[in-house]
């Protein structure tokens, strides 16, 4: 019997990875149909078709992977017939689990794709490091939970079915000569063994193979959802990993860079040592510029009370944040951190150089506001240790505003609340004692609801927007209404700033975490737009009076340039961190500094360059302040290649001289 039973293994073999791969090839179908353009694909045939192959070659090798198992087993099992039976009762739940977890994945990864413009990455794992409560409860307003759980059990349980019928029996059939049979078996185990490795060369499928075209989403479509999550799970296994620094590798990366080094100092201004403002720094929840690029005043108001200011005061909008969520860009822009789980890691207790510090050596109070609770990211244990005298969240905004409970969300209090007490501690502020305030605001989130007290101004489903929004549960108008709220509850908060005795002492900044979720992006065109955030800063006529300053609109910056702007309008002879970041109202800019960096995109007054393994840069659109020119696309230079990597590079060896210290 051990013949027949072999070949019926084989039999089923083939059966089950052909159906796992047509599971990860129709996902990569449908996310091909829904996230690309056919005009930037016009001329991208071939690099359409070794997506097409590398992705069935990612296919193959993860259901061969996942069912060498089986094949093993079953090789061991099929002499004797106890075992056998075991294992043939036990081959179909073995089959509906690995089909469930194939479909899930893929179908997860079109929802997180269509979020992020990203497949499965090192985010993802952050998703459950956030309130796990509140990000299944947004899952379920906003996503076809439950459709998409039957159809994935639906793909589990189709092949169990047909693999229990086909290991009902073991047909008698006659023997093959015993030399057939062997090469029959050597074959067939070779086959799963290329099918797992991905290849007949020397090494096997790795992600470097993904790279496939100059074109972002195809590199992002080659892949499937298995694979990127094993890619995801390798880094963020060396995220959390801390070595010693060496000093010869930081001088190097330094001199590729340009930079003459990673300090700096504000200079002497009589003033600033005389009359020492206050700062204010929101970092706002999705304040994005592809949603901005909406905005359309008494149409589809994306504002509020926020536009007056954004006309009257610097505005910077070729602008990018750091990273493309919560958790990371605020641990760049405030612990000066490439790692986003800065704050829970093994390097949760080791006190770190920040701008918490830089204000606090020159007299500050500092605190920290957010509506939303923050055991969130252990923040509320990690941001004392980093300097911050006072952390308000939710539970302190209830105490003091327990009228606010009634609008309480998965995420928090409206952002208003924050902003009220903002305004109180600058108005109770001793004149010798100035605030830094950090605001992290939380409403402009899923599920996208105001309070019943807020009235918004007129918002619309216009052509444009209809054109890039993606698909979900939730009303568009409750999106709109919800981005014009935060907005706006910054623009009451600088009213009442600038009509108050604080408007001369009181330097206010805001930035967007990331972009906008659920805005479809039409790249490479739109790339810019998907990752840019505007940077917004009113200084007092009275600093700038005493200041040298320049406002160029079309300089180019991101998160990295934030707080050594800030720096140079409110401190005096500072001296400060400058990891690549420059005061970007410099009369005149620093032009080793002059560039936006995002962990995947890179701009600069020439265009943007996308960060893929290969760079490929675009220049700017003529007469277009955000958009790039496809057809104008060409490869990167060696040396600007070198720059765009050693930056990331400097980032990760000055966190890691941080927590474990320098090496010649």
């Amino acid at each position: 019997m051990y013949q027949p039973r072999i070949r019926l293994l084989f039999r089923l073999l083939w059966v089950q990875i052909a159906w796992l791969t047509l599971i990860l090839l129709g996902a990569r179908y449908l996310m091909f149909q829904q996230f690309t353009d056919p005009q930037m694909l016009a001329e991208r045939a071939d690099d359409v078709r070794r997506m097409w192959i590398t992705g069935i070659r990612y296919d193959l090798r993860i259901a061969g992977m996942a069912l060498a198992p089986l094949l093993l087993t079953g090789l061991l099992l099929a002499a004797w017939h106890n075992g056998w039976q075991v294992w043939r009762r036990l081959v179909p739940f073995f089959i509906a689990l690995i089909s469930l977890i194939v479909a899930a994945a893929a179908i997860g990864n079109f929802y997180y794709y269509q979020t992020y413009h990203h497949h499965f990455d090192v985010f993802a794992f952050g998703l459950f490091e956030d309130d796990t409560t509140a990000v299944l409860a947004n899952m379920g307003q906003d996503y076809p939970v439950l459709e998409a759980s039957l159809a994935a059990l639906l793909a589990a349980l189709l092949p169990s079915l047909q693999a229990r019928f086909q290991l009902r029996s073991v047909p008698a059939k006659r023997s093959w000569p015993w030399s057939l049979f062997v090469v029959y078996c050597l074959v067939g185990i070779s086959i799963v063994f290329v099918f797992a490795r991905g290849s007949i060369g020397t090494f096997p499928l790795r992600r470097g193979n993904a790279q496939v075209s100059e074109l972002t989403v195809l590199n992002q479509l080659t892949p499937n959802a298995l694979m990127a999550l094993d890619w995801a799970r390798k880094d963020k296994k060396r995220d959390v990993a801390f070595t010693p620094a060496s000093i010869e590798q930081g001088q190097q990366l330094l001199q590729t860079l340009h930079f003459s080094s990673i300090d700096n100092q504000t200079p002497a201004n009589d003033y600033l040592a005389r009359h020492k403002p206050h700062v204010v720094m929101a970092l706002m929840e999705s304040l994005g510029s592809n949603m901005l690029a909406f905005d359309q005043q008494g149409d589809n108001d994306l504002l509020g009370r926020l536009r007056p200011h954004f006309a009257q005061d610097f505005l910077f909008k070729r602008f990018l944040s750091q990273d493309n969520g919560t958790a990371p860009s605020l641990a760049a822009l405030f612990f000066n951190s490439p790692v986003q789980n800065i704050s829970h890691s093994s390097a949760q207790h080791v006190d770190l150089d920040t701008p918490f510090d830089i204000y606090k050596k020159a007299g500050y109070r500092i605190i920290f506001i957010s509506p939303g609770n923050m055991m969130w990211r252990n923040l509320v244990n990690y941001l004392p240790l980093q300097g911050v005298d006072k952390v308000y969240d939710q539970n302190s905004l209830l105490q003091r505003y327990p009228e606010a409970e009634q609008f309480m969300t998965d995420w928090g209090l409206p952002d208003e609340y924050a902003y009220r007490l903002a305004e109180t501690l600058l108005a109770e502020a001793e004149t010798d004692q100035p605030l830094f305030i950090s605001i992290l605001s939380v409403t402009n989130h899923p599920p996208y609801v105001t309070p019943n007290t807020y009235r918004p101004q007129p918002v619309a489903v216009t052509a444009k927007y209809r054109q890039h929004i993606e698909d979900g549960a939730i009303e568009p108008h409750n999106i709109l209404t919800t981005f014009q709220y935060a907005a706006d509850a910054l623009g009451g908060f600088i009213d009442h700033i600038k009509g108050s005795p604080l408007a001369q002492r009181t330097l206010i900044a805001a930035s967007g975490d990331h972009q906008m979720r659920r805005v479809k992006a039409f790249y490479p065109d739109e790339q810019v737009l998907d990752r840019g955030v505007p940077f917004y800063l009113y200084v007092p006529e009275a600093i700038l009076a005493h200041s040298n300053w320049h406002f160029d609109p079309q300089r180019v910056g991101s998160h990295k340039d934030i707080m050594p702007t800030l720096y140079h309008y409110s401190l005096s002879q500072q001296p400060y961190l400058a990891l690549g970041g420059r005061n970007i109202l410099a009369p005149v800019d620093d032009p080793a500094r002059a560039f936006g960096y995002n962990v995947l995109l890179w701009i600069d007054q020439e265009g943007g360059y996308v960060l893929n393994k290969q760079p490929v840069f675009y220049p700017w659109q003529q007469g277009e302040a955000l958009l790039l020119d496809n057809e104008l696309s060409q490869p990167v230079t060696a040396k600007q290649a070198a720059r765009l990597a050693a930056y990331p590079q400097l980032l990760r060896w000055h966190i890691n001289q941080q927590v474990k210290g320098s090496t010649p």
